[in-house]
C-alpha cells in the first residue's frame, strides 16, 4: 500500500511517501529548506538500512539525520503492521 506519513526529527518536519506498494524499499522524503520544499530519496541497501541515495539532492543539514530517518520509516511501518489487523 502506498502511504504517506509525517515525522518531526530534531525540530524539523519530514514527509515520507512510499514508492513501492508491495515491499518496504524506497521513499521520497520532503523537507522545507530555505523556504523551498526539497525532495530526496531513501532506499534500502544490502544491509537492510534505508540510506539517502542522491546526497547532493538532500539538504546538508539532513545528512547527519540519516539513521533517525531510517528509524522513522521502520517505526511507521511497524505501527502500520500492528494496527492493520
Amino acid at each position: 500500500m502506498i502511504s504517506t506519513f509525517v515525522k518531526e526529527i530534531n525540530g524539523v518536519t519530514f514527509t515520507f511517501n512510499t514508492m513501492n506498494s508491495e515491499r518496504l524499499q524506497l521513499y521520497q522524503v520532503y523537507v522545507m529548506y530555505e523556504g523551498v520544499k526539497k525532495r530526496f530519496h531513501m532506499q534500502v541497501n544490502e544491509e537492510n538500512r534505508f540510506k539517502i541515495m542522491d546526497r547532493a539532492a538532500c539538504p546538508e543539514f539532513c545528512l547527519p539525520l540519516e539513521n533517525a530517518l531510517h528509524d522513522a520509516i521502520l517505526e511507521n511501518h511497524n505501527r502500520s503492521l500492528n494496527t492493520a489487523g
